[in-house]
């Protein structure tokens, strides 16, 4: 009877583990709904929020402007630009990133935090404990920086079992904002993960900041009774169209919602660039658009650092090529950009096109409609990796099929 107990009891842990970490939950969020948070009102929004974990942070955002949206690929290019903003400062900076090392970029960005709270500028943080090693082998910079009176916050598993917050986001005095799918990390600096981060300016930027603030008190942060200094008006809130989508879990899963609706509203030209690229309903949007005579071009690794997932997407190259999309392959490098372009809509962050992205792990990203920035996309990101890739092959031998196959097959899991 103890034995059977036991089993049982194992069997139950077992079931209950497998629903928390594997389970995808999902409820309507797209498009943002009347009531949404508008940037005139992220303040107010913040002031009223009053969640106490790190998924109470949902918000849904209204649309919105940027007075300029800037795409930078590869961290030499962005880094620099980065590091001028922060150094710039001059009442704020805040930072929500999954992995914040302590090689030599890390540090550097440490140094720098440093000298801006002796020169009397906030400095708040939120990091996840898998991507940044704050209690690990990071620890002794983060030290630093707290006793140099930097807030900061650590996303645990404890606080969403089977969760990382793989969000990338800067905001700084409240005017200024960067995302996209690069941590400050060396293998972005030195050019062993491609990826590209943007600069955005106008009103969207208070919804930046109401994305940071809510989530730095739903893990437990203490923010000033007066928020004004943090929401200043923008000099120029900007005409182009931008929202702000999350995907925060628990089901608020406005991200992956509006990233389908862009790809199934594209009429033209469809360009995707992902690292893991596994989720079916993603590969059967995208083959759509190519059948319905929609140009299509997707650009992965030849080899990523998930070898599971790039297995899994090379068991739907046969299915993409006989549709008509092109796939390219990037060589010797991870390509880990998260962007599409649809027609005259672009979309950029840190979501991947894979379960744990779309339904699972807190993510973020912007829309926008601007055919000014698809232009810079593709002068930027997609004409020169294309460029240098090759064109994707599906797989020839025998092992190289049943192992694409059995992983294609076990994607929510990847």
């Amino acid at each position: 009877m103890r034995r059977r107990a036991v089993l049982l009891m194992a069997a139950a842990g077992a079931y209950f583990a497998h629903r928390r970490v594997f389970g995808i939950e999902h409820r309507e969020c797209w498009p943002p709904p009347p009531d949404a948070v508008t940037a005139a009102g992220a303040q107010a929004a913040t002031e009223a929020f009053a969640g106490t974990r790190a998924n109470d942070a949902a918000l849904p955002f209204a649309w919105s402007t940027a007075a300029t949206l800037e795409p930078w690929a590869e961290g030499v290019n962005f880094f620099p630009r980065i590091f001028a903003d922060v150094e710039a400062a001059r009442s704020s900076v805040h930072i929500l990133m999954f992995g914040w090392r302590e090689g030599e970029v890390g540090t550097r960005m440490a140094a720098l935090l440093e000298r801006k709270l002796a020169e009397g500028v906030q400095v708040r943080a939120i990091v996840d404990n898998m991507g940044s090693k704050p209690r690990g082998a990071a620890k002794a910079m983060y030290a630093g920086l707290a006793a140099a009176g930097a807030e900061i916050q650590v996303h645990d598993f404890r606080d969403t079992p089977g969760r990382v917050d793989h969000r990338k986001l800067y905001v700084i005095d409240g005017a200024i904002a960067w995302t996209g799918g690069a941590g400050i990390e060396d293998h972005f600096e030195n050019g062993r993960f491609h990826d590209v981060m943007v600069r955005v300016t106008g009103d969207v930027v208070r919804q930046a900041q109401a994305a940071f603030l809510t989530s730095f008190r739903g893990h437990g942060g203490t923010l000033p009774a007066d928020l004004s200094h943090l929401f200043p008006a923008p000099a120029d809130p900007g005409a182009t169209p931008v929202a702000l989508a999350q995907v925060i879990p628990g089901g608020f899963v406005a991200a992956p919602e509006a990233i389908r609706e862009q790809i199934e509203n594209a009429r033209e030209r469809l360009d995707v660039m992902n690292p893991y690229f596994t989720d079916d309903a993603m590969v059967e949007s995208i083959v759509a658009a190519a059948r319905r005579g929609v140009r299509v071009r997707v650009v992965v690794s030849a080899a990523s650092n998930n070898h599971l997932a790039t297995a899994a997407l090379k068991h739907r190259y046969g299915e993409l090529r006989e549709a008509g999309a092109e796939v390219w392959e990037m060589a010797d490098v991870v390509v880990h950009a998260k962007v599409v372009v649809a027609d005259d809509t672009v979309s950029f962050g840190t979501v991947n096109l894979d379960a744990w992205a779309l339904y699972r792990n807190s993510e973020i990203m912007m829309l926008a409609r601007s055919a000014e920035l698809v232009a810079q996309f593709e002068e930027r990101l997609f004409e020169p990796d294309i460029a240098r890739s090759k064109r994707g092959e599906p797989p020839a031998g025998t092992r190289e099929r049943l192992e694409s196959w059995l992983w294609d097959r076990l994607a929510r899991f990847l």
